[in-house]
């Protein structure tokens, strides 16, 4: 009997020692080693690190905040920006904690609230404080609706490119401790990266993005934080966050693609039900990347919505 529960016993630290070996990432630069070599980068310190960003375009022109979403940092607008540059309006975006050149802070949630602070640290630090128009991707919409909440006499328009709605319920199994970081990093990040290349439909599109999906690998902390973010309130259902922007009056521009399997039309239906008054666009083609696939026409709506100095028909 005593045997049988050595053998028990070496057989649990066996399987234990398994699950920590699969679930440990295989990570070992140093984001800021990335960023001193990369040319060109603005960053900036803020209260829970460090963070890229990109102020362009007209300095007279209107300013739009852009928050990509939860799985590419802020090349997510690379077919947005140009265009809105040509109708005379400023961007800043920037890379989420997590993502792209901005750190991975360790012992911290990666929750809406964190992302929030950190959009509104980033106002804070470059000094913007006149109005400005805010515009959000996928789960950045979130963020981008909170933001306009948290500070509605500065947001004069909230865009909101395929926002979600509904909850999105993780399988238990997730949750379980060591167990869940080998199926995060093992089934969970690989569909995640699967799916966002699967957006670039066009040999163009493929060829410019599919590449940098998921970069920069091998950085201390991108496990932590995708970890993080995937066990925290980032999926939950999005109902309180409208009910409150509606409050707020800013007018709301609800873009979002008719062959969109992470987000269908009854996330869009639900969310006009607490937003009525929300001018809708729907591209019947576009699938969950129509950001990439359709960001011409999405910045000529932009552009149009937020008022531009410079008239569509003239781009």
């Amino acid at each position: 009997m005593k045997t049988f529960l050595k053998i028990i016993v070496v057989l649990v630290v066996v399987a234990v020692l398994g699950l920590v070996i699969a679930g440990r990432p295989d990570e070992s630069i140093e984001i800021s080693e990335l960023r001193d070599a990369r040319k060109g980068l603005t960053v900036v310190t803020l209260s829970d690190g460090v963070t890229r960003y990109q102020l362009e375009g007209p300095e007279s022109g209107p300013l739009i905040l852009l928050i990509h979403g939860g799985r590419e940092p802020g090349w997510t607008w690379d077919e947005v920006v140009p265009v809105l540059h040509q109708a005379g309006i400023r961007t800043l975006r920037y890379d989420m904690y997590g993502r792209g050149f901005s750190d991975r802070p360790q012992d911290t949630a990666y929750d809406q609230a964190f992302y929030l602070k950190q959009a509104e640290d980033l106002l804070d630090a470059l000094q913007i404080s006149s109005h400005l128009h805010v515009a959000g991707y996928s789960f950045g919409s979130n963020i981008a609706a909170k933001l306009a909440i948290a500070r509605p006499q500065q947001v004069e328009s909230l865009t909101e490119l395929a926002p979600r709605y509904f909850g999105i319920a993780l399988p238990a199994v997730v949750r379980v401790p060591l167990l869940n970081s080998v199926i995060i990093r093992k089934v969970l990040k690989p569909k995640v990266l699967d799916d966002v290349r699967g957006y670039f439909q066009t040999p163009q599109l493929k060829q410019k993005y599919a590449g940098r999906v998921g970069e920069p690998t091998g950085v201390i902390g991108n496990f932590v934080s995708f970890k993080a973010f995937a066990l925290s309130d980032a999926l939950v259902g999005t109902a309180d966050i409208y009910e409150d922007l509606n409050k707020t009056g800013v007018p709301v521009l609800i873009v979002s693609g008719g062959k969109d399997l992470d987000i269908p039309k009854e996330h869009i239906a639900g969310i006009v039900s607490l937003v009525p008054d929300a001018k809708q666009v729907v591209y019947p083609e576009a699938n969950h990347g129509l950001v990439w696939q359709n960001g011409t026409e999405i910045a000529l709506e932009m552009a149009e919505f937020v008022g531009a100095g410079v008239p569509i028909s003239e781009l």
